[in-house]
């Protein structure tokens, strides 16, 4: 997800960790009437525990460093890899540790905090479909639970609330609200995957002919979901808004594009002469988990990711060219005056 969720999480699982800490220190302090002042004196304040879990709770995202000049699929083979791992959390949450420890923290001091999380960066991700590989290095399959948007407001703002008033008011129970809320706000996105998949069945859209189908959110939001259905030949995408315990419609736009099949693309490599082809080609399949579509002038389209939720215009793709090298990586993020209206038409059309 977006930098300030990642932080906002990281805070809300290092303060947590601050609040169990403390019963546990109070525990023993009962039970053997000992005077902690000098431990409660070297406790650090919730807002310097927030700073540290925010730090490591974005942490894992400096693998966007992790890039290459002459390769442009490097930082996407990259981006979610290694640093994102379940067993790598111990090692990212020392890195941070040892970063702290230029401000003279000790690392024993802050790796609880640190570790707990750089801890949730992974698993957040995970809940996107973007694909995060959470196993690495036993598997290198792309985790993606499709439930939330990589940026969505209503899931980031109420958190960000609520730790500021915890900061500020000293009362980890705000905390604890905010951990509810973000649980309760995944679990409405299965929720709202699931309503949303059942739908398209029942409109007969996903049926014994489908081969495999992506729900998605669209950006922003978790009320407009992209459905991608494909079968032997074509993908298609279809526009779902699901007013969560409301209505649910389907909008009458739909698109759809020829699939890329293997033995197509065995086809065209004979035509071009680079070596590297192969293995671009290999890699952003594996990126997209296979979803990929036609687009104009040959070009390979992420199917996944459009600007609109029906539609099959890339946002990124990827083309051979005639001579050596790696493949061309083309990116249009630029959202159109007219995509945007017809955007916020879908989300405020009620």
């Amino acid at each position: 997800m977006d930098p300030l969720s990642q932080a906002v999480l990281g805070s809300m699982a290092s303060l947590g960790a601050a609040k169990v800490k403390a019963k546990m220190r109070q525990k023993t302090k009962d039970s053997s009437d000992s005077n902690d002042s000098n431990e409660s004196k070297e406790t650090p304040s919730l807002k310097v525990i927030a700073l540290w879990g925010a730090l490591a709770g974005m942490a894992a995202d400096l693998d966007v460093l992790i890039r290459s000049s002459s390769d442009p699929l490097f930082h996407v083979q990259f981006h979610r890899h290694f640093t994102h791992s379940l067993f790598f959390i111990p090692i990212g949450a020392l890195i941070v540790s040892l970063f702290l420890k230029l401000f003279r923290v000790p690392v024993k001091r802050s790796y609880l905090y640190t570790f707990c999380a750089y801890a949730t960066h992974g698993l957040l991700d995970s809940f996107t479909n973007y694909g995060t590989q959470l196993f690495w290095p036993l598997s290198s399959t792309r985790v993606a639970l499709n439930t939330v948007a990589v940026i969505d407001p209503l899931c980031t703002i109420p958190l960000v609330i609520l730790v500021i008033l915890c900061l500020r008011t000293k009362n980890l129970k705000f905390n604890d609200a905010a951990i509810i809320y973000v649980i309760a706000f995944m679990s409405l996105g299965f929720y709202q995957r699931e309503r949303v998949t059942n739908f398209l069945t029942s409109k007969g859209l996903i049926n014994e002919q489908t081969q495999r189908q992506m729900i998605k959110p669209t950006i922003f939001n978790n009320v407009i979901w992209r459905g991608i259905v494909v079968d032997q030949d074509q993908a298609k995408f279809y526009a779902v808004k699901s007013i969560p315990f409301g209505k649910i419609k389907l909008y009458p736009k739909s698109e759809s594009a020829s699939i890329v099949k293997e033995n197509e693309i065995k086809n065209l490599l004979k035509h071009y002469k680079s070596q590297k082809f192969p293995y671009d080609y290999e890699r952003f399949r594996s990126f997209t988990s296979g979803y990929l579509h036609w687009g104009q002038d040959n070009t390979i389209v992420d199917s996944r990711y459009s600007i609109l939720p029906y539609s099959s215009q890339a946002m990124w793709d990827i083309k051979f060219h005639k001579g050596e090298g790696h493949v061309v990586f083309n990116t249009s993020r630029a959202v159109d005056i007219n995509s945007r209206k017809e955007f916020l038409k879908l989300l405020f059309d009620f």
